[in-house]
């Protein structure tokens, strides 16, 4: 330790004073250098402060409080109880960081286990009883086993929060809050996420003593080193634009017949590898089949695949045998890809925050990388949520002639003519292939319930779309897409005569057709004449009011300055934040003091970062409405007990069918309500039949808890018998025995009798094998030969 803290000047991970064992990990890890966000962290979490690292996807938070609880455990500890705790919102997320765990603690002694929802309890109380020193899991699971087993959680000294954010999107508020009061006062608590809204701001002052805030490019949500574009296209035309963005755009590799699979079975990396974002899963199925026959090599990943399927398509896309994967939103969390070129947008977000999830994938620790995304007519509101989300500009192909793909949001159109050749190939595709056609329509019809269950955008939103779609350059062609083909002078008068149709406005209408010049007219032609004039002034005023309005928007684009997620003066009284004397105030008219805005302070940014923006009628409502408490005990019962009248389930139900009602809660020590399904008694079962008494917290541990979450081998494999031996005495009594004990296996295989249990029988097995009937014919020849009688076959014979 003292070696390492010699060059301190070198900024590395040498300087930060870690134990052999630790660094030697760090460096066959392969870090070389911290990011900036471990280079903040680590210092502070080891002098003992409680620390809220705020920093974008793929910055390096696991190792920024992985590598100081592992310097601070130290070694294994022989009493009873766990010291560390990590929280992560889902299943992939807390493996992978178990998976991370245990390679930097792999030249100590350090205990960890996963704990997460899907594996076995059983499984699980082995893991507690072999006494880890890091615990891993996820919030529901935990509180679970903790119910359940009554686990005292006082020994933790050290507890993380990893992707705040989304523990508490997901709904995880309420088991966040038990387990906080099951911890000790004394804990450091880390708190990590890519965002901070009000609500974490909130649950940090109230779990967190004197945090210190650790900020990176905190006026900027997505890396500087990203460049976005944005496509407009039909909603019948976004199988032929993503085929043209993979050849013409991406210039995606196909796969070819001659490729060697075991020279790519070890390949760990492939080229210009691209994760492309789906709305459901049955569009996944969709798209990765129609790829497969496009040629690419695809994996695919959905909530609802199975666990190990998973795995195999995960581990094909990192290893670089597929160079795209699609995936749903819900199925990408938790996947971890660190070389990622391209991000894809298929289908485009209804919400900010997850658009910088996604398209946080690329463009990581210095690298170049490009997000594409398809916009429909439809998706367009949120895009203008976007602009103001982001605080940079939408420009539009032909606005200018230079663009800053990374500083500005660039819209426009793709190639006419190769955009319907390439649909009308999917089109024929999907005729011709029954499979196909059936995928395809199953994603049709789930789109139609992903587009009523998205959340809306804000009415100014929809009101400036419709604005930007009667601009004229909305269909001119993306800048991206500009090269010789469609510069030329024959495409340009092309595009323009396209556009001119485009707008195209008759001058009469159906019931002035073929009337012009005539002296007699109809009277319907009549009427519309009259109309014309009558309001030919409103429409005349209506166009020179938007010409206006264009002219105007042309001198001066100005967009609203947000500023950070949270207001300093907010993040400056929850949190100790070191001031910088570079960073100098902007000057701005407004009186501080005095000024009050007509709008919330950081509105746009909030209503992003929103966890409840999808929430249905009733949520909305339930917040809005006015309840007064009864001021007696009986008014008080009453409402607790009022009933409503459910009418899916054909009953009356109490609650008003919001979240967990009508299912059986206990209370907690704390006066939390939890499901009562938690304390079922499954651990005594498992101690009684494993004859286990766990320890109390700060004894001594079991001798064997080493062994206990330690992997046993199960012998599953069935060998063939010995062939039996001809010359042995009792040859012919074990081979009759066998072909007995075979014909039985065949008699069972065909689905006839029941198998023995012990030694009896279940069922008697009527159908009788060769040797039986052989029995049967000869007991039966001896009969007769006893018998006098004479046959019945020979009687009424002439």
């Amino acid at each position: 330790m003292a070696a390492n803290r010699k060059n301190k000047k070198s900024g590395g991970f040498q300087s930060m004073g870690l134990s052999n064992a630790v660094f030697k990990a760090v460096l066959h890890k392969g870090f070389k250098v911290p990011t900036p966000i471990q280079r903040k962290c680590i210092p502070l979490v080891l002098q003992g402060d409680d620390v809220v690292g705020m920093a974008r996807t793929g910055s390096g938070k696991t190792a920024a409080f992985l590598i100081p609880m592992l310097e601070k455990l130290k070694a294994h500890s022989a009493k009873t109880g766990a010291r560390a705790l990590v929280l992560s919102p889902s299943r992939e997320l807390a493996l992978q960081t178990q998976k991370v765990c245990k390679e930097l603690s792999k030249y100590t002694d350090l205990r960890s286990c996963c704990i997460v929802g899907g594996d076995s309890l059983d499984e699980q109380f082995e893991m507690i009883a072999s006494n880890p020193d890091i615990l891993i899991a996820t919030p529901g699971r935990l509180l679970h086993l903790a119910v359940e087993m009554n686990m005292d959680l006082r020994t933790i000294e050290y507890v993380v929060f990893d992707e705040a954010d989304r523990l508490f999107e997901m709904g995880f508020a309420v088991q966040l809050h038990e387990i906080l009061s099951r911890l000790p006062p004394s804990r450091q608590t880390l708190l990590f996420s890519a965002t901070l809204p009000k609500m974490l701001v909130d649950f940090a002052k109230a779990g967190l003593q004197e945090p210190t805030l650790i900020r990176l490019d905190a006026d900027t949500k997505i890396s500087k080193d990203l460049e976005m574009a944005f496509f407009s296209v039909k909603d019948n035309e976004k199988e032929g634009a993503l085929l043209y963005l993979l050849r013409n755009v991406i210039q995606l590799p196909k796969k070819t017949q001659n490729t060697d699979s075991k020279k790519r079975k070890g390949a760990t990396e492939a080229d210009k590898q691209t994760i492309l974002f789906a709305a459901t899963k049955h569009h996944v199925e969709y798209l990765a089949t129609l790829l497969e026959i496009a040629g690419y090599q695809v994996s695919y990943v959905y909530g609802s695949l199975d666990q190990t399927a998973r795995n195999i398509q995960i581990t094909r896309f990192r290893n670089g045998v597929t160079n795209i994967m699609v995936v749903t939103d819900v199925a990408a969390r938790g996947i971890d890809i660190p070389i990622l070129e391209n991000v894809i947008n298929y289908d485009f977000c209804g919400s900010s925050k997850v658009f910088v999830h996604r398209v946080g994938r690329a463009a990581r620790a210095g690298r170049r990388g490009w997000a594409y995304s398809l916009v429909t007519s439809d998706d367009l509101p949120y895009l203008v949520d976007l602009e103001l989300f982001l605080t940079r500009p939408l420009v539009m192909g032909g606005d200018k002639e230079e663009y800053d793909y990374t500083a500005e949001l660039v819209l426009g159109t793709m190639p006419t003519d190769t955009l319907v050749d390439d649909q009308n190939w999917v089109t024929s595709l999907v005729e011709r292939d029954a499979s196909l056609q059936g995928t395809h329509k199953t994603a049709m019809n789930a789109y139609k319930l992903y587009n009523r269950t998205k959340p809306r955008a804000s009415a100014e939103s929809y009101s400036r779309a419709k604005e930007l779609i009667k601009k004229r350059n909305y269909i001119h062609l993306h800048p991206l897409l500009e090269d010789e083909s469609t510069t030329s002078q024959a495409a340009i008068e092309r595009a323009n005569m396209i556009q001119a149709i485009s707008g195209f406005r008759p001058a009469e209408t159906i019931f002035e057709v073929g009337l012009r010049g005539r002296k007699k007219q109809s009277p319907a032609s009549t009427i519309m004449r009259e109309r014309r004039e009558a309001v030919g002034k409103v429409i005349a005023a209506h166009k020179s009011k938007q010409e206006e309005s264009s002219t105007n928007e042309k001198k001066s684009v100005t967009v609203e300055d947000l500023g950070g997620d949270v207001g300093e003066d907010e993040l400056a009284e929850a949190f100790n934040i070191p001031e910088s004397s570079d960073k100098k105030k902007k000057k701005s008219y407004r009186d501080e003091e005095y000024y009050l805005s007509y709008t919330q302070k950081d509105a746009n940014t909030e209503r992003g970062y929103s966890m409840a923006s999808n929430g249905n009628f009733i949520e909305q409502a339930s917040k809005a409405q006015l309840d007064l408490t009864g001021d007696d005990q009986d008014a008080i019962k009453k409402s607790q007990s009022m009933l409503r009248w459910d009418s899916k389930k054909k009953k009356f139900v109490r609650g008003l069918g919001i979240g967990s009602d009508n299912k059986k809660m206990i209370r907690t020590e704390s006066g939390a309500l939890i499901p009562a399904s938690y304390k079922s008694g499954r651990f005594d079962e498992w101690a009684k039949k494993k004859h286990i008494s766990i320890p109390r917290t700060g004894e001594r541990e079991l001798a064997n808890a080493a062994h206990l979450s330690k992997k046993r081998f199960r012998h599953n494999r069935v060998d063939e018998a010995k062939p039996l031996d001809p010359l042995a005495y009792d040859y012919d009594k074990k081979l009759k025995k066998r072909k007995m004990k075979e014909a039985e296996i065949i008699v069972e295989k065909d689905g006839m009798g029941k198998k023995r249990v012990g030694n009896r029988s279940t069922a008697k097995n009527e159908l009788k094998n060769a040797s039986q009937i052989r029995k049967d014919r000869i007991a039966y020849e001896k009969r007769k030969e006893k018998s006098t009688r004479p046959s019945r076959k020979g009687k009424n014979r002439k």
